[in-house]
């Protein structure tokens, strides 16, 4: 067995080093010889995905792997290879081949492709350090790491002023969330004694069950929270996410590999401590809600169809990170592999969706009456399976909030249905397969992923109530509101309100002045 976890530490290290060394390539001999830095990226890219698979094969039969290459003081370098970090893995890998392979013909012709694909594998690399870091420290630097690496992709094209103000943007904000983990790493030695993640993870829940978590304890999760927020572009800080699509489309898809969405990884590794703050919770719960409202509110309003992806997934940031503040952090492993592969294709294909739109039908209002119906229909629906499948609101609140939430989307499927017996009857086999998916894959994401999340979380405090009921009727109001909205689309109010909405409500502005303010762009 130690063998097996020798070769399994071997192959989990082998793709962040060759993607990693790639970054030693000198840019003069990668854009010379563009074609066979296309080649050595595709090829190197694909042996990552198959020692990725190798790796997480060799996990599941012998269980977590621990593995530390070498020591300095209280640092090591190590991996800490399990669940969690196998599906990652597995789940950058793919998506970096993918990409990697689309580059070759999107780029073609391009004087700079060859630094391209140099920078395209360092950021890969990165990322890849980050999801397998055996300690925080390592983490950390690989966290920074991935962001300087996806700072020279960003100002590929350095001739447009556009595409150099959103890289500046995106650069301060991640600066700050840099700080913030800098600050933990600190905070979290001097309190625990170690960063290594097997360490931390006894002691926190050792401090959960004694309940002798401190103030230090809870200001490590505010900043895990504060850095998780910047790196994942939540309100007020997402502008530049946006903006990025000055940027070739790849690296747009590229994002989803473990990028835009490593705040949620921050979370989910860092569960076992982010859960002794309800504090650090709440405050995840209630940003990333209004985040997912604002962005998808912002979204229904614009034009280009990358910034409509790019709002849209903003919006399911903001959607992962309520689940995480939840608690319910396999629905949220769940939700950043489905969103991952499903907005990575989707940036990879928006040319082909500008060629196919078609100019969709005008929408209607639904009758309150249809509304109340639908939305009785499918609360019973959704309560039935929840019980169906042993689902404990005392237990697990959380996935019953996630449920009502579900159960507003059911029924926006359902209200447009009514008008035939056939379609209604689709569209409640539709709804109640959902919701049948729904509680099965968080059954079966809670069994895969157990070993590597908190057992348990503390019972919810009535303030905590209060808030849990405050998010269900967020999105209760969004649901009426969307229902309601062709019938107050031609009032004065409502006009003006989508002027501002196209504009983002100006945050977009305000941010661009501020950047400009302390770093210009002529």
């Amino acid at each position: 067995m130690e063998t097996m976890s020798f070769w399994g530490a071997i192959l989990v290290a082998a793709g962040p080093l060759l993607l990693g060394a790639m970054a030693l390539v000198p840019r003069r001999w990668a854009n010379a010889n563009a074609r066979r830095m296309a080649i050595l990226s595709t090829g190197a890219s694909a042996l990552v995905f198959v020692a990725a698979l190798l790796a997480s094969l060799m996990m599941a039969l012998r269980g977590r792997i621990e593995y530390s290459y070498a020591a300095w003081g209280p640092f090591e370098l190590g991996i800490y290879f399990d669940a969690l970090s196998a599906a990652m893995l597995l789940l950058v890998s793919f998506i970096g081949a993918i990409v990697t392979r689309f580059s070759v013909n999107y780029l073609a012709g391009e004087p700079e492709q060859g630094r391209f694909f140099k920078w395209l594998c360092a950021t890969l690399g990165a990322v890849l350090t980050l999801v397998v870091a055996g300690n925080l420290l390592m983490l950390t630097l690989a966290w920074i790491a991935t962001s300087l690496c996806l700072h020279k992709l960003l100002t590929f094209y350095s001739h447009r002023p556009l595409a150099l103000l959103a890289a500046r943007k995106k650069f301060i904000i991640s600066r700050l969330g840099d700080l913030c983990l800098i600050g933990v790493v600190a905070l979290t030695y001097r309190v625990f004694g170690s960063w290594e993640f097997g360490v931390l993870f006894r002691k926190a829940q050792q401090m959960a069950e004694n309940g002798t978590a401190n103030s230090s304890v809870a200001t490590i999760c505010l900043l895990l929270v504060a850095g998780a927020m910047l790196k994942s572009a939540q309100f007020p800080f997402h502008s530049w996410l946006p903006d990025t699509m000055e940027t070739p489309t790849p690296v747009s898809a590229l994002m989803h590999a473990g990028i835009i969405n490593a705040g949620g990884f921050l979370l989910i590794r860092l569960s076992p401590l982010v859960t002794l703050s309800p504090l650090s919770l709440d405050v995840l719960t209630f940003v990333g809600a209004f985040t997912a409202l604002f962005a998808s509110f912002v979204m229904l309003t614009q034009a280009s169809i990358k910034r409509n992806l790019a709002f849209s997934t903003v919006a399911q940031m903001g959607f992962m990170m309520l689940q995480c503040g939840l608690g319910a952090f396999s629905v949220a492993v769940l939700h950043i592999v489905a969103h991952s592969m499903y907005k990575a294709h989707a940036f990879l294909s928006s040319g082909s969706a500008v060629k196919n739109l078609k100019t969709p039908a005008a929408p209607q209002s639904v009758p309150i009456r249809v509304l109340t119906l639908s939305l009785a229909t499918s609360l019973l629906m959704v309560c039935a399976t929840g019980w169906a499948f042993g689902v404990s609101l005392q237990k697990e609140p959380q996935i019953w909030v996630l449920g009502a939430i579900f159960t507003f989307a059911a029924t926006q499927l359902l209200s447009g249905l009514w008008q035939s017996r056939r379609l209604a009857f689709a569209g409640f086999a539709l709804a109640l397969a959902m919701s049948v998916g729904y509680f099965a894959l968080h059954e079966v994401s809670k069994f895969l992923l157990s070993p590597a999340l908190p057992h348990s979380l503390s019972s919810p405090t009535a303030l905590r109530w209060i808030l849990l009921s405050l998010v269900v009727a967020m999105f209760g109001g969004v649901l009426v509101w969307q229902s309601q909205l062709p019938k107050w689309i031609a009032q004065p109010w409502c006009r003006k309100l989508y002027v501002h909405a196209r504009n983002g409500f100006y945050f977009n502005t305000l941010a661009n002045r501020a950047v400009q303010t302390l770093w210009p762009v002529r």
